[in-house]
Order: C-alpha cells, then structure tokens, then sequence
C-alpha cells in the first residue's frame, strides 16, 4: 500500500489544482517539463470519466485516500476499460504516479525555503527488491541543494518511482561523515546492483527512466521560492508548434467571407478614465461571472484581472489603459465563446517555472475594406481569465499579422 507521508495539504493542492485536463493526444504533444502542469489518461478522453479521475486523485492528496478507495470510486470507469486483473497494473500507475509527484512537488517547496539551513540534499531510494537499479545508484548521495544534478535527478524518476530528496545541514554532513558530490553522474557509466540478488549487472548510463528527466518541483514553484514571488515575466516556451502542424491556414491566406465583420460599436471609447471602464465590466459581468467557451471549459470572468497587482491589500491600479484591455471588455464573452481558435500555450518565466495558459485568436474585418481589421488575443490561466494580449495590432497602420502568426503556438485546442 503506498503511503501518503505528510506534506502540507496547500503544497501538493495547489500543484495539482494549476494542472490542465487534455486528451491523451493533446498531452502528447506537450513537451515532458510542460506535461508536468497537465493531466491526462491513456485511453479516457477530456470529459466527464477525466474529471472523475482527478478530482479522486484529488481527494487521496487532500484526505489521505487509501489506494482501494481510489480504485474503488472509479471502478466504473477502469472496467470498462478492461483495467482489472492482470490489467489493473494501469489503474495502480494512475495512482502511485500522480500522488508521488504531487507528493515531491510539494516537498520541493519545503526543501527550498529551507536550503539556507540545509544546504545540501540527499537522494533516497527505497531500497528493497522493487527499486529499480539505476535509482539504486543514486541512492545515498549527497549534492548542494542548487546543483545541475537536480535538474535531471529529482523524483519522480519514472512510473510508480519511490524515490524522495531529504535535505541535510553542514552539521549532518559532517557528523555522518559524508561526501558532497559537486560533478554531475548524469550519463556517466555505472554497474548498478540487482536489488533482488545483490550481484552487479552490466555497464549502462545512469540516467532516469524515459520521460522523468526533468524536475516537477521547479517546474511549478521555479527556481526561487519566495512567497513574494508574482510570476514575473512569462514567455512561450521555445519550439512550440504552430499552424502548420494542424494544417491551419496563415492568418494572411483567410478568406474574408470566413471572418465576421468588426461592429465598431462594440468596442468601447479609447481613453477612458479606470471609473469609466470599471464600470462597464460591472455593469456586464458582475464582480466574477463562470462563462463555458467553445472548447466546453469554464473561464472565470473577475475584475480582479485588470489589477495591474493582484497581491490583497496593495493598491488600487488598474490596466485597462493598456492597449486593448478597456475597450475590448464588451468583446471578452464573444471572444471565449466563438473565438476563431483557442491554443494551449506553455509559458515559463525567468526562474523556471511553467504554466499552461489557454489562448484565445479572433479575428474580425472592417465592413468597407475586405482585409482582416481587428485582433483579439486572450488568456486564461487556471481556468481564470487573464486580460488582453493585444487588440489591432497596427504596423505603420497596416495590421501587424506577423504578431498574431506569433500567437499561434502549442497545443491546438479548438479551430473554425
């Protein structure tokens, strides 16, 4: 039975609430640091038997759900899948797996808010019969808490991995008598030991399973751990696909009769003082309104997203002067519901870390003129609305296509 050893529930909560539900043929496109932020099943499709399965995993991060209940609240669902019997090893991966990383992503935050008094951090293999041999060579050592190695090394190191980092002050390396290591072994050969009958097995690379080089911990919390943290700046991860990879036209080579026509009356004047613009949100949606978009997911519309710093209690100031935030808010419920396509967008700032942001292109034309005239790019981030990436884009008075060609990257979500 595995064990839920204590994290604070709001450490591996928060983790887990920041992912993203896809299909498994959309996960698959995400690069594996990006894949840390998502959640999806081989063989259960974004819906309803999705939810279900995460918000169970859910409930053993926040309770302390055994295995069995867990198994038990989404028999359905895995048997009808055939995942029982010799099968039922799925069903324990789903589990082990995303406990155990939500388990080390957690624990990740705590190593680092504590590295100034334990400066160094040791690797722990369980160490019985089921640890596999390349795990077990990592087992017991020790490296500085900012080293490369954990980049590559922190677990979990592959499916239904054990494995956890504990953190060690001078006074305990030294007491102990231990050796801190400062070059990386990644790649370096290495005889591990079969754990089952002791004896060396053949000369191989030591590095993780497939698919677990990367470290969960920073790619949600980044490199730096200060509660103070706000984000930063975020940028698309590099070598995202773009159109061509769906067969999607250029922007540029759109018809104009598949382009709605811009009603300048909707947008409102540019401007405006903060009152005037507050205003027109409140007067549309409320404080926060739940809106679904054309992918069926809900997109949390809050005023909150025009703060220029959402911090509770730092002061009032709001960016509905920045190009595009105030006069577009008429169009924010249109665009989330018939946008021209939606993008799922991995983002990373400058300390490390990523998050999935939903991206929203629409595109309109002028009623005199037969060429694109406006633009709308919108985010969400956790399923809450984030403002305006920008709206008519000109260049010399022209529309800027080139930046809305630069929009278009990541995961295809939804496309007219």
């Amino acid at each position: 039975m595995i064990e839920l050893k204590p994290v604070p529930p709001e450490d591996a909560l928060a983790f887990w609430e920041e992912k993203v539900l896809l299909s498994p043929g959309e996960f698959a496109k995400l690069s594996e640091e990006a894949k840390t932020m998502a959640f999806a099943v081989s063989g259960i499709a974004r819906g309803d038997e999705l939810a279900t399965v995460y918000q169970a995993l859910a409930d053993a991060l926040g309770s302390g759900t055994a295995y069995a209940d867990f198994k038990g609240g989404c028999r359905e669902i895995f048997d009808r899948r055939g995942w029982t019997g010799l099968r039922s090893w799925r069903v324990d991966n789903i589990f082990r797996t995303n406990i155990q990383t939500a388990y080390n992503v957690g624990r990740y935050r705590q190593l680092m808010e504590g590295a100034a008094a334990r400066p160094y951090w040791q690797y722990d293999a369980v160490n019985d019969s089921r640890t596999r041999p390349s795990h077990l060579a990592m087992d017991g050592r020790v490296f500085p808490a900012e080293s490369k190695v954990w980049d590559t090394w922190y677990p979990p190191n592959g499916y239904r991995c054990r494995c956890i980092v504990t953190a060690l002050s001078p006074r305990d390396v030294e007491r102990r008598g231990i050796e801190v290591e400062t070059d990386d072994p990644t790649g370096t050969l290495v005889e591990p030991v079969d754990p089952r009958t002791g004896s060396k097995l053949p000369a191989r690379p030591l590095i993780p399973d497939p698919g677990f080089m990367q470290n969960p911990g920073k790619t949600v919390w980044g490199g730096i751990v200060d509660a103070s943290e706000t984000g930063g700046v975020w940028k698309a991860m590099p070598d995202l696909p773009g159109p061509e990879r769906y067969r999607r036209r250029a922007i540029e080579n759109v018809r104009p009769g598949d382009i709605p026509d811009l009603d300048a009356e909707m947008l409102l004047p540019t401007g405006a003082a903060d009152a005037f613009y507050k205003a027109e949100f409140l007067r549309r949606y409320g404080e926060e309104k739940v809106v679904t978009d054309a992918a069926g997911e809900p997109v949390i519309l809050s005023l909150r997203s025009f703060l220029a710093d959402k911090t509770p209690g730092a002061a009032e100031a709001w960016k509905f002067g920045k190009p595009g935030h105030g006069e577009s808010i008429p169009l924010i419920e249109e665009m989330l519901g018939e946008p021209w396509e939606i993008w799922l967008t991995p983002q990373q700032n400058e300390t490390g870390r990523i998050r999935l942001a939903r991206r929203y292109i629409g595109l309109w034309k002028t009623e005199d003129r037969e060429r694109i005239g406006g633009l709308a790019v919108f985010e969400v981030v956790r399923g809450v609305f984030q403002g305006v990436t920008a709206f008519t884009p000109f260049t010399h008075g022209r529309p800027d296509l080139r930046y809305v060609e630069q929009q278009r990257r990541g995961v295809l979500l939804f496309g007219r």
